[in-house]
């Protein structure tokens, strides 16, 4: 797998193959557990979009979305991930840099994600930005895509 990406070869949309959360302990989890699935979308003018989590979450009683109860919200985000924003590519290391803009987690809106690419034909792994358990280990996230068909 080689690092120099080129903008084109990453444009379209990826589905998700896994996601392993690597800590440093050298502990190794699925992070949306055993079948999470996802969508992620570069585009041509510098759009990112990623949705993400486990496909077993339960259903919510509420038959709007909106009127869902503060325990069903809780329970669905906490295994699910969605942001999108505008993205930046370094061509000669791999890295690109979510600038993410509107985020089911809030605090990630306004920052920036780094992530490392390496591509290889049509399936991408992405390392994702280091971050701090609840317990106080250190990860990343290690994720797999596969290009979606055109």
């Amino acid at each position: 797998m080689s690092r120099k990406i080129s903008r084109g070869a990453i444009i379209g949309s990826w589905r998700l193959l896994s996601a392993v959360q690597h800590f440093d302990d050298g502990t190794k989890v699925a992070e949306f557990g055993p079948n999470a699935c996802g969508y992620l979308f570069y585009t041509a003018d510098g759009t990112v979009s990623a949705v993400l989590g486990a496909s077993d979450r339960p259903v919510v009683s509420a038959l709007d979305p909106q009127d869902a109860t503060p325990d069903e919200y809780a329970s669905s985000a906490r295994t699910f991930v969605a942001y999108a924003g505008t993205y930046l590519l370094d061509e000669e290391s791999g890295e690109v840099l979510h600038n993410i803009e509107l985020s089911l987690y809030p605090n990630w809106q306004g920052q920036s994600q780094l992530r490392v690419l390496q591509l290889d034909g049509d399936t991408v792994n992405i390392i994702a930005s280091p971050r701090i358990a609840s317990d106080g280990r250190a990860f990343h996230s290690e994720l797999r895509w596969r290009r979606v068909a055109r």
